[in-house]
């Protein structure tokens, strides 16, 4: 199935007088279209890609694209576009701003992320859940028992996983047996070097 591709849409049509075809060599008026071409992706249009001009006579009824107009009906034809502007829709930059937004609201909620586990850092609860890389591209978890003045006791789980989706599956009470104990300095040490990538509180 083709999810992408390109479409073209009419932005401008007009008319220009006072012409003779090329085709049927009458003296006569040519109406135009302008048609903006631009890229999609599953129909959500991207961003604009140029732009095609087609004529066609009034007499004969022959279409032309703008490169198989003689020189002078080409600048005739560009006179008359110049005069009302044919400007390129904002939908067609549809995609690009879906993406913008996207990347404003990540950045914004990693913001609001990087905060609250800020907060969780400076005072530690019971039942924190840390997320940590166990072992070169595996991961487990640690759960706060109980905190002390300068010291967190940890439940370290048994289980570690390949991927940092499937915390989800280890993070159960039977894996959580041996308590271990660290100083706050050292957690906070941990997560700044990312060993810690991640805190949850429920």
């Amino acid at each position: 199935m083709i999810f992408y591709g390109t479409k073209a849409s009419n932005i401008k049509n007009g008319q220009i007088i006072n012409v003779d075809c090329p085709h049927c060599q009458t003296n006569t008026s040519m109406i135009y279209s302008v048609f903006g071409r631009y890229a999609h992706v599953y129909w959500i249009p991207f961003f604009p890609i140029g732009r095609v001009t087609v004529t066609e006579c009034n007499s004969c009824k022959k279409t032309f694209e703008f490169s198989e107009l003689p020189q002078p009906i080409q600048e005739k034809l560009l006179r008359e576009k110049e005069k009302g502007g044919a400007k390129t829709p904002i939908w067609m930059f549809s995609g690009l701003g879906i993406i913008a937004v996207l990347v404003a609201i990540g950045i914004y909620s990693s913001g609001e992320t990087e905060k609250k586990e800020a907060e969780y850092l400076k005072a530690p609860k019971k039942g924190d859940v840390y997320k940590f890389e166990s072992n070169p591209g595996f991961y487990s978890t640690m759960k706060v028992e109980s905190v002390l003045k300068d010291s967190v006791h940890v439940f370290v789980n048994d289980m570690e996983t390949n991927k940092t989706s499937g915390i989800s599956d280890i993070d159960k009470p039977e894996n959580y047996k041996e308590l271990y104990g660290f100083s706050k300095e050292q957690i906070r040490k941990m997560y700044k070097d990312n060993e810690i990538y991640e805190i949850e509180r429920n």
